[in-house]
């Protein structure tokens, strides 16, 4: 871990493109209603999900923020290149987006905050099919889980 940031992000397998289940939302403000088993492609800003236990994520558990959980989804990207960069420049890309996102989202700096951040990046596999998304996730210090949004913590 450097300066708060998870150094391992999370890569998306490419499997879940072709299309796959995403949970239940409220239709008036879009927020998950349950918890459930949904296609990592399917996580939105806002989110909430259980820590997936490995790095090539194709299913994630999603459930409603009020529950405690592993991660929060805060901010997203799309990746420019026209070919897969590689590994290495796509953890770079996210962590370079996300960073300065983590301080708007939790309103004081990775370096200062108690707060974990990590990533869902493509792969080379789910580049093929499409996948050019970086999603910032924050997560407890040390692992802990969260209840409720990390939005203005400030911690």
């Amino acid at each position: 871990m450097v300066g708060g940031v998870a150094a391992l992000g999370l890569a998306l397998s490419g499997c879940g493109l072709l299309g796959g289940g995403g949970p239940d939302r409220d239709p008036s403000n879009g927020q998950i209603t349950n918890t459930a088993t949904s296609d990592a492609f399917q996580i939105k800003v806002g989110d909430c999900l259980q820590d997936p236990g490995t790095t090539s994520v194709e299913k994630v558990v999603t459930l409603p923020c009020s529950k405690p959980h592993d991660y929060e989804a805060f901010d997203r990207t799309e990746m420019k290149d026209s070919d897969y960069p590689g590994e290495t420049a796509a953890t770079d890309q996210a962590e370079a987006y996300c960073k300065p996102a983590f301080t708007k989202f939790v309103g004081i700096s990775i370096d200062d905050s108690t707060l974990n951040m990590t990533y869902f990046y493509p792969t080379a596999e789910s580049w093929k099919q499409g996948d050019r998304e970086i999603l910032c996730l924050v997560t407890g210090k040390k692992g802990e889980k969260t209840t409720g949004s990390l939005k203005g913590a400030k911690k």
